[in-house]
């Protein structure tokens, strides 16, 4: 039987101290059957470097060295799909690493792979280089008291958005998931200029038409801060509102979706203090009445009840 192809996308931006270490990872893998794209977005580091060490290795496909910097890894991911040739695409985060039969048992454990257009598996975390003792699913687990990552799984698309992923957001790293390539070019998920939840718009596209299959085996190895605080502070108004334009496109488009789930989805990914409002939180309110007024009203109603509650019971 002939191999599946699989395209490996390898977005690089400043992480020339991981580079060897990933890249290393992927040609290394039991599973050959691979063709290896890295695209840099003009780092300032020596990553360029590190790149051309590899250039002449027969699996790299093409390296592509933007001369600016795009500002969103979305662009790259698509730049990358755009480039791929696989049945399969493993966008492999230039941060992260993998464990050698990452692709060879993402691949074998599913007999029907061709209703999947996403598979993913657990991860590793690392903090400072070293491999901590929880991996995301036993977080989750601790979390969340749900049982969904006890074992492998398939599950058809729409049940996995609407009782997992839109709530929870539970597909937690990019470099742990294999797309299907007809099913992540068909459904288009760069139609949206997204910074920061463009995994999860992009996750919850290809499942609206689509299975997934998980296996509870930490394959990827992937390396979080060390500083615990939220990534995306600073930059609150684009986290908030590209929430509200995931929500805005389920509602529009999963006409199907429980109506309690998607309530309480969309009450979880959006609650904030009115009390203490700022310029960015008025920026957010006015393009959520812009984009969808019922939404808006709905993600009103929660936020005044919560800030209701918090100020009765000081």
């Amino acid at each position: 039987m002939t191999k599946s192809l699989v395209s490996v996308i390898i977005p690089n931006y400043n992480h020339a101290r991981f580079l060897s270490q990933r890249v290393d990872s992927v040609i290394n893998q039991t599973y050959k059957a691979l063709e290896i794209i890295i695209l840099d977005d003009c780092s300032r580091d020596n990553s360029k470097e590190v790149i051309e060490k590899y250039r002449a290795h027969p699996l790299i496909k093409q390296i592509v060295y933007n001369t600016l910097n795009t500002g969103s890894p979305f662009l790259q991911w698509q730049k990358g799909i755009e480039l791929a040739a696989g049945e399969w695409i493993w966008i492999a985060e230039s941060d992260d690493y993998a464990d050698p039969y990452f692709l060879e048992t993402m691949l074998s454990s599913f007999s029907d792979s061709h209703r999947f257009g996403l598979l993913y598996c657990d991860s590793h975390i690392v903090i400072n280089d070293l491999v901590q003792a929880e991996t995301f699913a036993t977080k989750r687990k601790a979390k969340l008291h749900l049982d969904h990552w006890e074992g492998d799984y398939t599950s058809n698309g729409i049940d996995e958005i609407q009782d997992y992923l839109l709530a929870y957001g539970t597909i937690n790293n990019t470099s742990a998931v294999l797309f299907r390539t007809e099913i992540i070019r068909k459904v288009n998920p760069f139609d949206q200029p997204f910074r920061f939840m463009g995994d999860k718009y992009i996750f919850i596209k290809v499942l609206a038409i689509s299975d997934i299959g998980y296996v509870n085996r930490p394959l990827n190895y992937y390396r979080a801060a060390a500083d615990a605080k939220p990534k995306h502070t600073q930059y609150y108004f684009d986290y908030f509102y590209e929430q509200f334009l995931i929500f805005d496109w389920v509602v529009r488009n999963l006409t199907s979706l429980d109506e309690m789930k998607f309530k309480q989805a969309l009450k979880l990914n959006t609650e904030v203090s009115l009390i203490s409002m700022s310029g960015n939180k008025l920026k957010a309110f006015f393009e959520f009445y812009r984009v969808n007024r019922n939404l808006f009203l709905l993600v009103m109603k929660n936020n005044l009840v919560r800030s209701f509650k918090r100020s009765v019971s000081r």
